[in-house]
């Protein structure tokens, strides 16, 4: 029953879109009518400026903090966070009030992960973010920080990497596309270091 019940306590924060939110009671949008189309926080900080991106980010990282301290404070159970973390990443990318159209569930991957293995968390998302730098790319990044943590945590205790597994699975799934383009050298290219030397007001070697 407890896992069970985490599935359903994650989903119902999960559920809560921060993109969708925002949009609609602040700024009088539907995220999923302007540019990409996805309800998240690269989507809504691209077409509506950094700083409702950056809110977004923040309510997406509440709902799930919240969750994941409320399931942790019932359970007093760490593969509780685990189960809780499904049903998070099953709400966030099929929200039931939304038809079932959600995010990519990048942030909510990584917070879980952050609170359920720290330090194993922080080494995956340093690789994700040394491919980040090299490939110029959004998509492969999450999605090798995931498979990389989920593959870890199987080695350690066989259930909770396979939970890990079933929301990496997710996320592929809702990346589906990013990837076609991305192998098919479609895929937008972010060159993360130009930015930060571009806001240090350092200038572009030629």
């Amino acid at each position: 029953m407890m896992r069970l019940w985490s599935i359903i306590i994650g989903y119902a924060f999960g559920c809560l879109l921060a993109a969708v939110l925002v949009c609609r009671f602040a700024l009088n949008q539907d995220p999923t009518q302007v540019g990409s189309g996805n309800p998240g926080t690269a989507n809504v900080g691209a077409v509506f400026g950094k700083k409702w991106g950056i809110i977004t980010c923040l309510g997406d990282i509440l709902k799930t903090l919240i969750c994941l301290l409320i399931v942790h404070h019932i359970f007093s159970s760490k593969i509780a966070l685990v189960y809780a973390g499904l049903g998070l990443m099953l709400g966030h990318c099929f929200p039931f009030w939304e038809h079932f159209k959600g995010g990519k569930g990048v942030t909510v991957a990584v917070l879980v992960a952050a609170v359920y293995d720290t330090r194993t968390a922080a080494i995956t998302l340093l690789v994700a973010l040394f491919l980040l730098i090299t490939l110029q790319n959004l998509t492969v990044p999450p999605i090798i920080f995931i498979i990389l943590f989920s593959l870890y945590e199987l080695i350690k205790i066989k259930e909770a990497g396979l939970v890990l597994l079933l929301m990496t699975s997710i996320m592929i799934f809702k990346f589906r596309s990013d990837l076609r383009d991305f192998f098919t050298g479609n895929g937008k290219k972010v060159d993360v270091l130009y930015t930060i030397k571009k806001k240090l007001g350092i200038k572009r070697d030629n």
